[in-house]
């Protein structure tokens, strides 16, 4: 069905710009100091937004948090198929190794929160998802979800194991991960 103009909401360029200082401001603070020391009126004055205007958009700063890390793995997701980027791949792991590795001050600051956990959680709900919609239509439901559960899991573990490598090579470990993701598509399809 068409949508018609009054079910089409427009987004108030003022709205998104505030919204983008907030979630800038968080990840200039996550770089500086532990999460669990960060409060929302840091967050509002290096944002330089109204206490009204964050409470308007945000419940607390888990939920500014939350919201940049899915905002970032959309993105990423989007941008998989531009013609610079590899052919058939499942998951964008490059470019989250990438920004992982250049935002290690920031995963610091959340592992010393005890907030990291629930960050990899989160991406790995995300990148299953991402991977479910991108499986052969021949790999059934149930072993659909599974399998890509499993892909999920063995992404986020790459990822975090690239962290801890001083020469990880982004591009390397994606294809390392397709490979093995391929291998086990195929498997799945008979």
């Amino acid at each position: 069905p068409n949508k018609q103009a009054s079910d089409v909401q427009e987004v108030d360029p003022r709205v998104e710009r505030s919204v983008l200082a907030l979630r800038r401001a968080l990840g200039e603070l996550l770089a500086e100091e532990p999460f669990a020391y960060i409060t929302v009126q840091q967050i509002i004055d290096r944002a330089g937004v109204a206490r009204a205007t964050f409470y308007s958009h945000f419940r607390n700063k888990d939920d500014v948090l939350l919201e940049s890390f899915e905002r970032m793995l959309s993105s990423f997701a989007s941008r998989m198929d531009e013609p610079s980027r590899p052919r058939g791949r499942l998951v964008p792991v490059a470019e989250l190794v990438e920004h992982f590795m250049d935002a290690r001050a920031v995963f610091e600051s959340l592992r010393t929160s005890g907030r990291l956990e629930g960050i990899w959680n989160l991406g790995t709900d995300h990148i299953a998802a991402l991977i479910e919609s991108r499986l052969p239509a021949s790999v059934v439901d149930d072993e659909r979800r599974l399998l890509s559960r499993m892909l999920a899991g063995a992404c986020m573990e790459s990822v975090r194991w690239s962290l801890s490598r001083v020469e990880s090579r982004p591009e390397q470990l994606d294809a390392h991960f397709h490979a093995f993701a391929a291998r086990l598509v195929q498997a799945s399809t008979g």
